[in-house]
């Protein structure tokens, strides 16, 4: 029975890891190929042990695979925050243009400075908040998709942890089956006769019954 159940973890594991992450076959691939031939020769009451490494594998590799899906929600975190900067700057940086091309405008209408200056520097100020304004739509579009990326990497981490998760609880639940399997059977322990207690009540009921008086015949002539 012990073997039973460790052949359908087995099953159970292939069929829901069959494709498995890039780093989970590289760690397959560690052994001599001479075991994919002498294995199946082995009786399969001693593939125990290899039954329950190969769950160990499994498990291992999917906690890898979630350590990477960190590893990468951590690197997205970090450049989305770097993208929101950029935005913040840009944002400045529109504000400042902005700032400068009322000024340009407030001296061209109070008729300073050279016009042909004026409306030169108004032009380059405008194509330069065009050109900015460009820019910003490129950042937010991409923290737009970033922020896709991200909220996508937090439900494959949520699902990841929960099949760890099932996974322990399921080698918990074999375990405990199988220890169950193989614990011998306690028989209740019965309690020895004492010998003489029998014959100890007998004398006392004896004693009893030969401690009363007994009329005799001649007792009753004699009254």
């Amino acid at each position: 029975m012990k073997k039973f159940w460790y052949v359908n973890l087995a099953l159970v594991i292939a069929f829901l890891f069959s494709t498995g992450c890039e780093t989970t076959k590289k760690i397959t691939s560690i052994g001599s190929p001479a075991y994919k031939e002498l294995l199946p020769q082995v009786p399969e009451d001693m593939k125990d042990g290899v039954y329950r490494a190969e769950f160990d594998m499994k498990v291992s590799g999917e906690k890898l695979k979630l350590a990477e899906l960190k590893n990468k929600l951590a690197v997205d975190q970090e450049n989305y925050s770097d993208d929101e900067v950029d935005l913040a700057e840009n944002y400045y940086k529109a504000a400042e243009i902005t700032l400068e091309i009322q000024k340009v405008e407030a001296i061209t209408k109070s008729n300073l400075g050279k016009k042909e200056d004026n409306i030169k520097s108004l032009a380059n100020l405008k194509s330069k908040k065009l050109r900015t304004e460009a820019d910003r739509i490129k950042i937010e579009a991409g923290l737009e998709t970033a922020k896709l990326v991200i909220n996508d990497l937090f439900k494959q981490i949520k699902d990841q942890e929960e099949m760890i998760k099932d996974m322990d609880m399921g080698e918990v639940e074999v375990e405990a089956k199988v220890e169950a399997e193989v614990e011998p059977e306690v028989e209740p322990e019965v309690e020895p006769e004492v010998e003489g207690e029998s014959e100890v009540e007998v004398e006392e009921s004896a004693e009893d019954i030969t401690t009363e008086p007994v009329e005799t015949g001649n007792q009753e002539q004699e009254n």
